[in-house]
């Protein structure tokens, strides 16, 4: 992974596009690259429901809460669209947010933390080429019907093996019929974090051309009394995390971060773009004035 310092808009798209690999379709996933920008280096790569073993054992719990509390949301939606909505309003899931746009990525990069005082250099990953899956194909119909119906803390009762097989095969997954071997990758020590692109069903995952990291972790075999023949790994047992996935990271001195907004600005990039509703686009216009002084500044003088 190489670290390259980003000071201005038109540096940093020279250096993404030089270091860019390779993109195509294929009928089982496309090759793309992905990004991710983060207003502070110091945070972790990792999703909202890994940061703690609280969360990872709750992870469960916040979708079946989710399902409760606003059924008309869930209506008529599958497992992965699901998870997909309740990541949006804010829900931890082991969904990443990413990008297949380094613009957006930059924009997000040059944020600032909410904490006031600080004031953290900001950071955008750049994946290295990887297949990214459609949301209605067999791995992401595996996790999500894990997550929702089968997930028991860290423990998975040899029981459920054949209930979450079946779930899978009645689901609307692409090459369902491969539900066992996908579900035995998932139960090994070895899983796979893929990429999936979703089905653009909000006007924010629309406008921030958004994807995400699914991530796992590894299944280990010992004896688990009542339950099996293992547990799933805390993600602070994992030897790795994803950030193996990483090629580059371009990182902006927080000095630079206001121009480079401004610059992106320029260029259609911003909150009213980025978040289309309402609420955001009146605090960009706000923003956008404060920003670009008053009339009648001259006057003072």
């Amino acid at each position: 992974m190489a670290d390259i310092e980003i000071t201005s808009l038109p540096e940093y798209l020279e250096k993404v596009f030089s270091n860019k690999g390779e993109e195509f379709h294929h009928e089982v996933a496309d090759l793309k690259t992905m990004y991710r920008g983060q207003g502070n280096i110091e945070w972790g790569l990792l999703p909202a429901v890994f940061r703690t073993r609280d969360d990872f054992l709750n992870e469960h719990f916040y979708i079946r809460e989710y399902e409760r509390l606003l059924p008309k949301e869930c209506t008529g939606k599958d497992s992965i669209e699901i998870l997909i909505d309740a990541q949006h309003y804010g829900i931890p899931t082991r969904l990443l947010d990413v990008t297949s746009n380094p613009l957006v990525a930059l924009y997000f990069a040059c944020l600032e933390p909410e904490a006031k005082d600080v004031d953290p250099d900001g950071v955008v990953f750049q994946f290295a080429p990887a297949g990214v899956f459609m949301q209605y194909d067999l791995s992401c119909s595996v996790y999500a019907e894990y997550v929702r119906r089968y997930k028991d803390g860290i423990h998975f009762p040899d029981a459920w093996k054949r209930g979450l097989i079946e779930s899978v095969q009645n689901s609307d997954s692409r090459f369902s019929f491969d539900a066992p071997k996908a579900i035995g990758k998932m139960l090994s020590e070895n899983p796979l974090s893929f990429f999936v692109l979703p089905k653009y069903s909000n006007n924010r995952i629309s406008a921030q051309e958004g994807a995400f990291l699914l991530c796992a972790t590894p299944f280990a075999e010992k004896p688990d009394s009542g339950y099996g023949k293992g547990v799933f790994l805390f993600p602070d047992e994992m030897k790795q995390d994803f950030k193996r996935m990483i090629s580059h990271r371009y990182i902006i001195p927080a000095e630079f971060k206001e121009s480079i907004l401004h610059q992106l600005s320029s260029v259609g990039i911003n909150e009213a773009k980025l978040f289309p509703d309402i609420e955001h686009r009146v605090k960009s216009i706000v923003s956008a004035v404060r920003k670009e002084g008053r009339a009648g500044k001259n006057d003072e003088k």
